[in-house]
């Protein structure tokens, strides 16, 4: 029974889609992945980190250099 409760109170593994739309969980995730946490979405963090920071990249040329 007690495994069943914690699987349920376990937040849902998340794709590297939901990471980039949510950069501060991103950051959390990363390090707890680089501190030796084992989780199923620490690529996915990775990823979506990488994403986030590309697209604030690309707003930031944008607003610079106007949309090519």
């Amino acid at each position: 029974m007690s495994v069943l409760t914690l699987v349920a109170c376990s937040s849902p593994e998340r794709d590297a889609a939901a990471f980039a739309a949510d950069p501060e969980a991103a950051v959390r995730t990363v390090a707890d992945c680089e501190a030796g946490a084992r989780r199923s979405d620490c690529e996915a963090a990775r990823e979506g980190l990488a994403e986030a920071r590309r697209q604030k990249r690309m707003d930031s040329y944008a607003r610079t250099f106007g949309e090519p």
